[in-house]
Formats: structure tokens, sequence, C-alpha cells
């Protein structure tokens, strides 16, 4: 047996230059030759000829049979990335991890070392070839769970040995096998659908503790540490997890040391920072943040002209994901990229979007193919010119890019014939077809009151809509159910149960709206987050003036682009998702019935109104119009009176006590509200001045009067 494999083996050793396709086959002929041989014991002399001869022709067979390039093609990764692990799995091999160095240095012991050593390395260079897109992958990986807790196990031993020699000896190793299993773990990393099956290794706990004791190894030992920390907290789950292993500080602390040196890992450094970081830590570290911001866009710049798109291992995608972060978190950082961001060559609004628009155009193909990453890259970029075309200033340069507009036209035709690969994308980061429908509709190219005459003709029905993001969605429900009981003959607008798989999907939330007498928003991190909840709002508030009712969950308070159009709307508070307050739910109902303008004779949970209500119904129709009679009395415009949108003189005692606090911030604060909802417009400053001194006197008349009239709908809560 063991002279037929040296035979076998001969054959290997005489061959000349190959193609690439008879290279594959050579490459897999060869693997299972190998495989085969290692199912016996080395300690037979012709075996062990056999072990030696294999070692030997490893390293001329993967150049002569070009590896590095044949190892792209799915069947050969794949393959090759597969049986390596099962071989690494067989107890003879994986026992080799649980060695003492003293018992791995034994005769016996030593022949296997460099079969180790190559298995782990092909497996390294291949495993991210795979997409995993299939169960049946993502089954086989999580079969290794014991073999991938030996490897962590035998690094975490090896850094507590050099961690007790660190005062003598200041550069130390991980020795080659550790650092192989190393770059194993951080090119399995890489595929962030299996971060979920990583972290029930330890893995995130572990890197983390690594990190943090690094600083005696030398770059080779300790540059896994930061790449692989990187792909955990590129999934929503992962950040999660090593934050709870207080992962930010860690990393935080790492970079005070200043051990990085290369602007390449200086980058990996600051993307993880950043993708560990909460939207408020962001914010926070303005300064840095900047610095963060000049190294993406100029390894975006370098990586869109490389031949592959990589900045120095960093492929595009990767710098595209933080930037769909960070431009969730403020509206600052957006203009920061687009308006202010050093880079060299120098960058400008017209260049950052035109390079935007490039990279765009150039992935638009990979729908139509079946290229993973292609495809992220291009979900991530459309999410990018989506958070872009929120801003009033950049449309026109949006616009004037017919080819851009063109495909833009063609995908939002195409959407149901285009081959998406089902794959995981963080939470800040929309589909494609949301992303589309979502540039379209901000430059204004979709026609949403296309429905407008059939919702005059349906004036007498009672429309709400609910605008909410999809983790809500207990709560939403809920309320769902609740209103649907309590109120008889109302409609409720809802994705649910009114989107029936439409093609169009921005058309039916839009429709949706334009129909509604008032929109119901459950307002969350979450919500603030998603973009096209921020859509849904901004077309409510700014483009159709509908009135909403703020729904506030838990302790999320509204900032940014939520929260200045916020200001001046009357919410209800829900601390407890999980368990509604019975108040809370009365006092949605009483809100809801009086913007309806609806009768008790609606009210099918009678139970559910507090017993003033009749009375209070009816006093809500006077008090809008005493409110709406006082503006007209003292000469304030219409728009004055829908910018404030008093509901009680109680509303009014309130606002007036924040106004004479600071008269110039309130002014400044409902200058941006007004321009905001008037699409550009100035608020007249003499108007303003007005509406305060009007206000003070209406407040010294009812004191004088000692009488004060209380709100019956306590909406501020």
């Amino acid at each position: 047996m063991s002279e037929d494999y040296l035979n076998d083996l001969k054959e290997f050793e005489n061959l000349t230059k190959l193609t690439i396709d008879l290279s594959e086959e050579i490459w897999l002929k060869f693997l299972s030759l190998w495989f085969q041989i290692l199912e016996y014991e080395p300690s037979i002399h012709e075996m062990l000829l056999c072990y030696q001869q294999c070692i030997q022709l490893l390293p001329i067979l993967m150049k002569k049979c070009h590896f590095y390039q044949i190892r792209k093609d799915i069947r050969i990764s794949k393959e090759t990335s597969f049986k390596s692990l099962e071989k690494l799995n067989e107890n003879r091999l994986k026992n080799y991890f649980l060695l003492t160095k003293d018992e791995q240095d034994k005769e016996e012991n030593k022949v296997y070392y460099h079969h180790i050593y190559y298995l782990l390395l092909i497996s390294s260079q291949t495993i991210s070839f795979v997409s995993f897109e299939s169960r049946d992958e993502q089954l086989f990986i999580e079969k290794y769970v014991e073999l991938f807790q030996i490897f962590i196990n035998r690094i975490d031993k090896r850094m507590q040995s050099n961690l007790n020699q660190s005062n003598e000896i200041k550069e130390q190793t991980l020795a080659v096998i550790n650092e192989r299993i190393l770059t194993f773990f951080w090119n399995l990393s890489d595929r962030t659908i299996l971060i979920p099956f990583l972290i029930q290794t330890q893995l995130p706990f572990k890197v983390l503790q690594w990190l943090s004791q690094s600083s005696f190894l030398t770059e080779k030992s300790r540059r896994p540490f930061l790449g692989i920390i990187q792909n955990i907290a590129r999934h929503d789950d992962g950040t999660d997890k090593l934050n709870e292993f207080n992962g930010l500080e860690i990393v935080k602390q790492y970079q005070q040391q200043k051990l990085e040196k290369t602007q390449t890992r200086k980058l990996i450094l600051s993307m993880s920072i950043a993708l560990l970081s909460t939207h408020e830590q962001l914010k926070d570290n303005r300064k840095g943040m900047n610095i963060v911001l000049n190294n993406l866009l100029e390894s975006i710049i370098i990586s869109f002209k490389s031949d592959r798109y990589r900045f120095d291992g960093i492929h595009i995608s990767e710098l595209l994901e933080i930037l769909v972060k960070l431009f969730v978190v403020e509206e600052r950082i957006l203009d920061y990229i687009l308006n202010h961001v050093e880079t060299n060559p120098s960058s400008n609004l017209i260049s950052t979007i035109q390079l935007f628009i490039e990279i765009f155009i150039q992935f638009s193909h990979s729908l139509k193919e079946s290229d993973r990453v292609d495809q992220l890259t291009f979900i991530a970029i459309a999410n990018i010119l989506w958070s872009i075309s929120f801003l009033n200033y950049t449309k026109d340069y949006l616009i004037e890019n017919n080819l851009f507009i063109q495909i833009l036209f063609q995908l939002n035709q195409e959407q149901n014939q285009n081959d998406i690969i089902q794959q995981y994308k963080p939470k800040s980061m929309e589909n494609i077809q949301q992303a589309i429908q979502g540039i379209l509709h901000n430059l204004h190219l979709i026609q949403d009151n296309k429905h407008l005459t059939d919702i005059q003709n349906k004036t007498d029905e009672n429309w709400i809509m609910i605008s909410y993001c999809h983790e809500n969605l207990n709560i939403c429900n809920e309320i769902y159910e609740y209103l649907k009981k309590s109120i008889k003959n109302l409609n409720i607008w809802i994705d649910q149960t009114h989107l029936n798989n439409s093609c169009d999907l921005w058309e039916s939330i839009a429709y949706g709206m334009e129909k509604s007498n008032f929109i119901l928003c459950f307002l969350s991190e979450q919500y603030f987050q998603s973009k096209s909840c921020r859509q849904e709002f901004i077309y409510a508030n700014d483009s159709l003036k509908k009135p909403i009712i703020p729904i506030l969950i838990s302790n999320f308070q509204p900032k940014g682009w939520l929260g200045i159009r916020m200001t001046g709307l009357k919410y209800i508070r829900f601390k407890n998702e999980n368990q509604l307050e019975e108040k809370k739910k009365t006092e949605l109902l009483n809100t809801i019935l009086s913007s309806l303008s609806l009768k008790l004779s609606h009210v099918t949970n009678k139970e559910n109104l507090s017993p003033s209500s009749e009375h209070q119904f009816e006093e809500s129709s006077s008090n809008l119009n005493e409110i709406q009679k006082w503006f007209q009395s003292n000469r304030l415009s219409k728009e004055f009176y829908d910018l404030f949108q008093f509901e009680t003189r109680e509303e009014m005692f309130d606002y007036a006590q924040l106004l004479f606090k600071d008269r110039e911030k309130q002014m400044n604060i409902y200058e941006k509200i007004y321009s905001q909802k008037y699409h550009g417009k100035q608020m007249p400053p003499h108007e303003f001045l007005r509406f305060t001194k009007s206000l003070e006197q209406f407040i010294n008349d009812d004191l004088n009067s000692s009488t004060q009239i209380k709100s019956k709908t306590c909406i501020l809560l």
C-alpha cells in the first residue's frame, strides 16, 4: 500500500506548467491522496516516507497549481477548507493541539507538525471564499465547536505562559501554529453570518482578553486580534457580546498604548472603535471622529482605484459599512464627509458625491450576479446615497448624473428579477429595494400623490396610519389590537395588512399616509436609526403636514433629524413596552378620539375611557376654536397657528414658561422648525416677537382674573 502511495506521489514531482483548469484538477487529486495517507499511522517506515514526501510536495504544488488564484473558485475553496477541517478534527491530529511543548518535541509527534501547519494554512486561505449562504454549510461549520475551543484554549495557555515571562522577554511570539490558528479565526470571522456561532465558542471574550495582554507580543503575533474583533463587531450580536465584556474600553486602552504604527492598522483600530461605540459615544468624540472620517474616505478612494477594491487587505465594503452606521448618528457626520473632510488628494462636495455615484454605478451589475461581497458593497453604497439624498443641497448634484438616475429607474422596475443573495446585514443598513425607492422619493422622482383623488372621495372614513420599526413589533401589535377593539369603524393602515406583497413598497406606504387623518408613530432608538422610518416621518410631517401622535418607547429621547421635528409635538410615553400601562393606553385612546372628533357612540370599550371623557370631548373642540381665535385676534398668521399646534390653554401656559426663560433660544429652535415645515422659508422675526408679547399679555390677563383653565386632555406625559 505504501509503495503505491509513493508511486502516486512521484507523479506530482514532474509536473510542467499547468493551465488553470488543469491546476484545479491536479490540486484536488493531490488533496485526496494526501488525506488518504494521513489516515495511516506514520510509525511504518514506508508511511513515514509518504508523510515526508507530502510535505516536500505541498509548497511546490501550491506554486505550480496557482493555489492563490484557484482558491477563489467556490468548488476549490469549499472542498479544500471543509476537508482540511475534517482532517484536523480527527483524533490523532486533534490531540496534537492538546500536547505540551515537550510532548510535541518527541519524535513520534514531530512528524505531525508540518501537516498541521499546512492544513491550517490552506483552510484559512480558502475558508474566506466560502459564502456559508446555505444552512448545510452553516451546519457543517457548527460541528467543530469542540475543535475551535481546543484552538482557543491552546492560544490561551500560550498567552498565559508568555505573560509570565513578559518581564524577561519584551517581544515574544505565539509560535507558528498558534499564529496560523489565529489567521484561520480572522478569516472565518470575516463571514459575518457565522458570528452568532463563533459567540458560542467564547471567542469574543478571549480575543478581548488577549488584546489587553498583547503589549509584549511581536506585531505579527498580535496582528490578528484586532482583525478578529473588527470582524465580530460588524455583526450587531457581535457588538453586543464584545461590549458585554467591556470591549470598547479595552480597544480604546489598546489604542492609547500606540503600538500600531502603520496607517492600515490604525484604520482597523478606528473602525473597531466606531463599530463598538453607541451613537452618543460617537457624538461625544468629535475631534477623534473627524480623524477617523478623514482616514475612511481616503481609504475608500484608494480601494476603489485598486484592482480588487481593497486597501491593504481591507475590502471597500467594510469601509462603506462603517459609513452607513456613522451616517445614522447625526447629519453633522454626513456634512463633514461631504464638505469638510481632509484627504490627499483633497475632496469637496462635488467630488465626494461623484465618488459615491461612481461606486454605485460600478457595482450596480452585482444584483444580476452571485458575488456576495459585490452585492454587500452595492447595498452599502445605495444606503449611503440614500442618506445623502435627504439633504436638500445635494439633490441637484445627484439628479444631474443621467446614468445614475437611469440605473435607479431600471433597478426599481426590475426589483423582482434581481437575484439578491440572502446574507446578513447590520440593522443600520436597509435592503436594496427600500434604498432605491428611498433615493427616488427624496429626489422627487416618484409620484406620491397619484391616489389623492381616490382619497378625497373617501372623506367620510376615519383612517389612521401606524409607522413603526419592526424591532418594536410587539408594542405596535398590542396597540393595534387595542384600538381595533376600542373604536368601531376605525380604519388602521399598517404594513402587515396593507402591503399585500406590493412591488412598489414606498408607493403603498405613501398611499397609506395620504389616506390617513393622522399618523401614529412608535418612536425608539431603532426607529431613529432606520432610514425607512425617517423617510416616512419626514414625508408625513414635512410634505403632507399630517398631524402626528408620537408614542415614545421606554427611555428614548428624540434627537437629530427626529428631535428637530418633535419640538412642539405632544407625545405619549410607554415606559415598559412589555407591560403597557392601562392609564397611558386610555390617554392614547382619548387623544385619537379627540383628533378624529369622534363622538362617544364610536367607542365600543367605554370602560377604557376616564369618567370625564364625555365632557372632555365636548370641550376639546371648543378649546381648539378658542386658541385659533386667539391667534387671529393677535394678528398671528395661520402658519404660526399650525407651527405651535396648541390644543389646550394649559399647553399655552406650559410653553410660556419655557419661552420666558430663554426667548432667544426658543426663537432659534422655532426658526429651524419653521424652515423645515415650510420648505426653506424664513420665520418673520417680528411675528415671533408679536407672538411672545401676545402670549405674555395672555398669561398676565389670565392671572389677574385668577382663572386658569386646565386641559382635560393631558397628552404631554
